[in-house]
């Protein structure tokens, strides 16, 4: 559900297109779509992601968020270019890693004793990568434009991770929040997008022209 929220401290220009605001819900969803299907071709079995949460934040609230949450722990880091620009974090708990790693094992370790060895490094980083390039592969599409991202970077705290990009991004700034669970196995993971400048803006402008085309892909409709 795309949240709108009123003129105010944190107003931002972007949230005045809520069409476009619904436009860009439903690409995270058909991205969503896409990243279950090659899941379960990546680990053998039946795998269906959902879209439970889709939000634009401000960057302060998300900060609040963060220093009270002890979930989310892992993550890696992604830089956009072109048309549209900003950072891209896909953030989760050593819970929903220990999960994908038993997935790709075909076994389950023990929460209790579990910690990241270089082999697990290795197989979280594959998994994230087809995550992150699946994902955005399908945004792009759906709506080709001129956009590039940086290869995923890991790190292992979130917030500290989170709090670097406010030393670039005014904290006035709204950012996108994209929940992406399962249940079987349980897990949970939050894609987070901070947009540079008014590139967001212009993007959701592009899709609102986009949909209204002829021939224009049957997801926006």
């Amino acid at each position: 559900m795309a949240v709108n929220m009123k003129k105010g401290l944190f107003y931002s220009s972007l949230l005045a297109n809520e069409q476009g605001v619904n436009l860009l819900e439903k690409l995270y969803q058909a991205g969503v779509h896409s990243l279950s299907e090659r899941f379960s071709f990546f680990f053998g079995r039946p795998f269906e992601l959902k879209l439970t949460g889709f939000f634009f934040l401000p960057f302060t609230w998300l900060i609040k968020n963060l220093e009270h949450t002890t979930t989310l722990e892992l993550g890696v880091h992604s830089r956009v270019t072109g048309d549209l620009k900003g950072e891209l974090y896909l953030c989760f708990s050593r819970e929903t890693a220990l999960e994908l790693i038993s997935m790709e094992m075909k076994n389950r370790r023990p929460l209790h004793k579990f910690s990241l060895n270089k082999f697990d490094e290795s197989l979280l980083s594959e998994i994230t990568n087809i995550l992150i390039n699946t994902f955005w592969s399908t945004l792009h599409e759906e709506l080709p434009t001129r956009w590039w991202l940086t290869p995923p970077s890991s790190f292992n705290n979130v917030l500290k991770s989170i709090q670097l990009a406010s030393k670039i991004y005014s904290f006035d700034r709204r950012v996108l929040l994209a929940e992406i669970s399962a249940d079987h196995p349980e897990i949970k993971m939050d894609l987070i997008f901070i947009p540079s400048g008014e590139s967001l803006d212009h993007f959701l402008k592009k899709l609102e022209n986009h949909s209204t085309l002829p021939g224009a892909s049957s997801v926006l409709d």
